[in-house]
């Protein structure tokens, strides 16, 4: 897959015709899903594809799953379920956009679907399983081709403040520059472009920083040290500890992708090093990559 070109043209969809996705392109989809890889190896991890008109699901998560319980309706969904373990959210974020980067690349437009107990899905669509309901995502074709979003939204209490609100392109205009999310050595020690271009690290900077997250928070922070990458998160009153994972998930699959495309294969290590790097305590240590 040419990773760059996905991650660039990946776009959240909210509102989704009714038209069937062709049974050939699910069954890739589908193929592709229960082998990719994971973040953390040894999560035993289950993905199921839904039918919306077959298995009414949109109908049956109404007030359940959605933003404030509105679902949204889709052709298709795709549901992770895990066993509980160590950074097995994480691994959810990490698998469930490998599955949106496919479904973009067999020109299928997704939504990740917001939710909170598990057990209530698990039981309205009648699935028997030991594991845990990890991720939904949407699956379907954007019923008005926009290349515009909303960005400056706040989030106050349970609902959303539309004073800063602004409609622009949907470019990555918006977004933090490179510089702004990458330090040298520690915490706060600024480094510059033309050193991480030199270090061959630019690109995957670069397409890491337009990795979807929770209101565009874009909380994300790397440290370069030596033969390391250290990856933390912010947390905030913005986000739930679930959303807070799911987006480190995330970050870490495009920072990894672009490492394998354009230097050589690598992965995430979820433990903690013997440095401290000033970390400040509203960001939390998630691991390291090496280079």
């Amino acid at each position: 897959m040419d990773y760059k070109a996905l991650i660039s043209n990946r776009k959240s969809v909210r509102d989704f015709k009714g038209t069937p996705i062709r049974e050939e392109l699910l069954v890739e989809l589908e193929t592709f899903s229960t082998s990719c890889k994971k973040l953390v190896s040894n999560i035993g991890v289950e993905v199921k594809l839904f039918d919306n008109v077959r298995d009414k699901v949109s109908e049956k998560l109404q007030d359940i799953a959605g933003y404030k319980g509105n679902m949204i309706g889709a052709p298709n969904y795709i549901f992770i379920l895990s066993e509980v373990a160590d950074n097995y959210i994480e691994n959810a974020g990490y698998i469930g956009e490998s599955i949106v980067l496919k479904a973009t690349e067999l020109d299928i437009d997704s939504c990740w679907i917001t939710f909170e107990d598990s057990y209530k899905i698990l039981s309205k669509l009648e699935i028997d399983s030991d594991k845990e309901i990890v991720a939904i995502i949407a699956l379907g074709y954007e019923s008005v081709n926009s290349k515009k979003k909303v960005v400056n939204q706040t989030k106050t209490g349970e609902s959303y403040s539309l004073s800063d609100m602004e409609i622009i392109d949907n470019d990555t205009s918006t977004r933090l520059g490179v510089e702004e999310i990458v330090y040298i050595d520690e915490w706060g020690k600024n480094i510059d472009a033309e050193t991480l271009a030199e270090r061959a690290l630019l690109d995957a900077f670069n397409y890491a920083r337009m990795a979807p997250s929770t209101l565009n928070r874009q909380p994300w922070r790397f440290i370069v040290d030596g033969g390391k990458v250290i990856l933390a998160v912010r947390n905030d009153e913005y986000t739930n500890t679930y959303e807070s994972k799911i987006d480190a998930g995330i970050v870490m699959l495009f920072f990894e992708l672009i490492v394998r495309t354009t230097l050589f294969d690598t992965s995430w290590t979820l433990e903690k090093t013997d440095k401290k790097y000033s970390i400040p305590t509203d960001y939390k240590y998630i691991g390291y990559c090496n280079i």
